[in-house]
């Protein structure tokens, strides 16, 4: 693939595949073909390595088809290859160029009336949004899908209720897996992860792939560890499971009655569940990985419970209650915590040394598209419409390629101030975690206000703020219209908030006005308090918050009175701390800075 992210020819995909799936989505078929498409699948699957991305090319591609029969059994064979070809298939479907690509037929605004194929693209993004973008492992990669699915809402698009068993199969199950079939589950998404980042070739992308390949060789055993306290926690729950359903089959047995088809749901998928886990407990015990006595003497009673409880079930289902009578059922171990009412403490050294699960996730340079951009033409001049790959269409996700983290600026170290300089300095004790800052890139240049509203759609102050104030130097920026007299920037630290203060009223011996907070991402600022002290000369009057809760690029979402007495009139200095939450993680920011 060339540079360009908006090019890609169907003459790289496997023939073999490709007639595959140009028949499944044939217009003269009058029905989704699920036996092709479930052969599809299993050949992906089989294939591997760059089938699940050629796939995924050439579907959305037929899906874009102004053919609305063609359009239409695509997207059926789309969801096939998603609830069938698990996460080396999701690693495609997550990226911008597909995204873009599956909307690319959306106008700007919502029509009055949806196409059905609109209305099935609409309940595919809401599938992925509502499932594997909350409840998979991986679901910090997913962030490109939630921000289409906020993109449209945005824009008016209203999303269909998902059915339940329609997505069932795209949540994980609670089942007791072994640390064998764990490992095997990451090995593949690890496998699928080092294909796309040697397929990008970028230096960045090959040193993720290194330390990939470092832990894929076992370099590592963080993975182990949490596999096996993963399998932990499934015990547990299974013990409990067992227990529940050994108190059921009990009340059930109390009151003469007997398993059949009218009997509580919830009966029926706990023996199921149960079941299942049976011979991977037996599994366990005879390869003994097992790290304790202990661990061996609980998973031997929750053996011989699950085998009661199953025969006693079977038992009531033939209506056979005297026998089912001498199966006592009980507590697999007193000494077994069923129930923590504490939280585990979180792993911070695994959380950063996988940063690499999280490679798909930073929105933070994300923007609406200059869709004036095209691909490079080829020797004859023209571009093959069907080569043209994720530049999208009247909606889309940004304008820079590939899935990865977008560079970032360098956070500034601390500096102490100076009377003759006088700067304005941050220090972060928690940033966001930067897998390419090793190589110190320097942030792309943000758009213009045009490129920000393409279809002047008049976005409201709080979008283009970002841009209209990136042309600052460290020094005050303009006032704005809010009736300040003039606007001191406090902080910029990072790229999550900027710090201002709207300077209402001053005078040598004192300066009221605002301060003034932006939010500099599109995710959401939570939680965030600001603490403020002054010299031992001077008395703060400080006002509460308007709120704790910033909106993704809302300009001045947060406001705060303020009144500082300078009796002395000495160069104000004042120094600053401020906490918050973004993405669910904890941040903290101190810096001292001077109002002037």
């Amino acid at each position: 693939m060339s540079s360009s992210s908006s090019s890609y020819s169907l003459d790289k995909i496997n023939p073999k595949l490709l007639r595959r799936i140009y028949r499944a989505c044939r217009p003269t078929n009058d029905e989704p073909n699920l036996a092709l498409n479930l052969e599809i699948c299993d050949y992906v699957n089989a294939k591997k390595g760059s089938a699940p991305r050629d796939a995924a090319i050439a579907v959305v591609k037929l899906i874009s088809q102004r053919d609305p029969q063609t359009s239409e059994l695509a997207l059926a064979l789309l969801d096939n290859l998603v609830k069938n070809c698990g996460y080396p298939f999701h690693l495609q479907i997550l990226r911008k160029e597909f995204l873009n690509e599956l909307v690319k037929r959306f106008p700007e605004r919502p029509p009055m009336r949806y196409t059905r194929v609109h209305r099935l693209i609409l309940a595919q993004i809401e599938e992925w949004y509502q499932t594997i973008c909350r409840t998979s492992k991986y679901k910090d990669d997913f962030g490109y899908i939630k921000d289409m699915h906020r993109l449209l809402s945005n824009k008016g698009y209203v999303f269909p209720e998902v059915k339940v068993e329609d997505v069932a199969v795209l949540n994980p199950t609670d089942n007791l897996k072994s640390l064998e079939e764990l490992q095997q589950e990451e090995a593949i998404v690890h496998s699928a992860k080092l294909q796309e980042l040697i397929r990008r070739g970028r230096p960045q992308d090959l040193q993720e792939a290194n330390k990939l390949m470092k832990i894929m060789a076992g370099f590592k055993d963080d993975n182990v560890k949490e596999n096996r306290k993963q399998i932990k926690q499934d015990i547990t729950r299974l013990t409990r499971k067992v227990e529940i359903l050994g108190e059921m089959l009990t009340a059930i047995e109390s009151q003469g009655g007997k398993i059949d088809d009218n009997s509580d749901q919830a009966i029926v998928e706990l023996y199921s569940s149960v079941k299942s886990s049976q011979p991977i407990i037996n599994k366990m015990l005879e390869e003994g990985n097992e790290e304790n006595e202990e661990d061996v003497h609980k998973l031997l009673e929750l053996n011989d419970q699950a085998n009661k409880v199953i025969d006693k079930f079977q038992l009531l289902r033939g209506g056979n209650v005297a026998e089912a009578s001498k199966i006592k059922t009980g507590s697999v171990s007193q000494e077994l915590n069923l129930i923590d009412f504490d939280d585990e403490p979180e792993d911070v050294t695994a959380s950063t040394e996988q940063g690499y699960t999280d490679l798909l996730s930073d929105l933070s340079n994300l923007t609406f598209a200059d869709n004036g951009a095209s691909s490079a033409p080829g020797p004859s001049g023209q571009v093959n419409p069907l080569n043209l790959y994720g530049a999208g269409g009247s909606i889309s996700l940004g304008n820079n390629s590939g899935f990865g983290t977008p560079t970032q600026t360098p956070a500034p170290q601390l500096q102490q101030p100076t009377p003759t300089t006088r700067p304005n300095t941050t220090t972060s004790s928690s940033s966001n975690f930067d897998l390419l800052a090793d190589l110190n890139s320097p942030s792309p240049q943000l758009q213009s206000n045009k490129a920000l509203d393409p279809f002047g759609l008049l976005f409201p102050s709080s979008t283009p703020s970002r841009v209209s104030n990136n042309g600052a130097t460290s020094g005050a920026p303009a006032a704005s219209a809010g009736g300040y007299t003039k606007m001191i920037q406090v902080a910029q630290p990072g790229d999550v908030l900027k710090i201002e203060v709207g300077v209402q009223s001053s005078s040598p011996t004192s300066l009221s006005g605002k301060i003034l907070f932006s939010n500099l991402q599109s995710s959401t600022v939570s939680n965030l308090t600001f603490l403020i002290a002054v010299p031992k000369s001077c008395k703060l009057e400080l006002r509460p918050q308007t709120s704790d809760t910033i909106f993704g690029f809302n300009n001045h979402g947060i406001q705060q009175d303020f009144n500082i007495e300078n009796p002395q009139s000495k160069l104000l200095k004042i120094k600053w701390k401020v906490e918050y939450k973004i993405n669910g993680e904890s941040k903290e920011d101190t810096g001292i800075s001077v109002l002037e």
